[in-house]
């Protein structure tokens, strides 16, 4: 029996493991393991609340909503970011186009989670009740995403934290 091919076999197994071992993707085998983070105790992640990061999207790429004609309410959700405060809410304004009034039409959560709708997870579904809506009009849906620090002082973002959507009836 030769051993010259386990010769070659334990070679090739150490060269591999000193390959693997001291490389620039992960840390030596020799020695303890030391946890080197780069990030603070508190994470990488900057968790100030910034009202600059307020954000209402819609998930659709229409800016109108059609209701049909026994449809009692609209249903419109998103994405959003609510930054870090610890609470939201989204207030839903409808207004007549031709004549910036408001109209009563109340707003809730779709999901039935909460009567306030609110961003929730990154996504905020909102449920518009239509029965009071003239027919044969326009209306704007104005969506606005209010955060509260936690002295309940309230913050928005111009730039982003408003949605705006046709609602033709």
């Amino acid at each position: 029996m030769s051993l010259k091919p386990l010769l070659k076999s334990a070679v090739l197994l150490a060269g591999f493991f000193a390959l693997t071992a001291c490389n620039q993707y992960s840390d030596s085998l020799i020695g303890e393991y030391q946890d080197t983070s780069k990030c603070p105790a508190n994470g990488c992640a900057n968790q100030a609340a910034s009202a600059g990061l307020l954000k209402l999207t819609n998930s659709s790429s229409s800016i109108s909503i059609y209701p049909a004609a026994g449809d009692t309410k609209v249903e419109i959700s998103g994405d959003c970011h609510a930054s870090t405060y610890p609470t939201n809410k989204i207030n839903v304004t409808v207004v007549t186009q031709n004549g910036n009034s408001p109209m009563t039409a109340p707003a809730y959560s779709a999901t039935g989670s909460s009567t306030q709708p609110a961003c929730r997870k990154g996504k905020f579904d909102v449920a518009v009740d239509i029965r009071n809506l003239p027919a044969g009009a326009v209306y704007t849906v104005k969506m606005e995403l209010v955060a509260y620090d936690a002295s309940n002082v309230a913050y928005t973002n111009a730039g982003g934290g408003y949605l705006y959507l046709n609602l033709v009836r």
